[in-house]
């Protein structure tokens, strides 16, 4: 079975006088984004955090920086790169870095 590389971009989205990160993943056929709200950036191996599912967002995000409308913050790209999915992992391959593996499950977030 082939795996298909798809795209994906983290975002830290400032809203609020808080930050959180806004993972963005394209779903092979289909037209929007499947989106995770991370309540943290996982920088190295080991760190986990919170993270819940948001509804669907545009393709345009996948290039996007900036605000955005009706009020709800401003959002700039920290990273993107292709992915490959099994299960609840993720293994992400970062244009710019190291790849590594990300879990998302029952609510917690974990780098591998």
């Amino acid at each position: 079975m082939r795996l298909m590389a798809l795209r994906y971009v983290i975002l830290a989205h400032s809203v609020n006088g808080g930050v959180h990160f806004d993972l963005l993943l394209e779903v092979e056929g289909q037209e929007r984004l499947r989106a995770c709200q991370l309540a943290q950036r996982l920088a190295a191996a080991g760190e986990s955090c919170p993270w819940r599912e948001l509804e669907p967002h545009r393709r345009l995000y996948l290039s996007f920086e900036g605000e955005v409308s009706g009020d709800r913050g401003r959002v700039s790209r920290v990273e993107q790169g292709h992915y490959t999915q099994a299960g609840a992992r993720l293994s992400l391959q970062p244009q710019d870095a190291a790849a590594y593996e990300l879990e998302l499950s029952e609510g917690q977030a974990k780098r591998f």
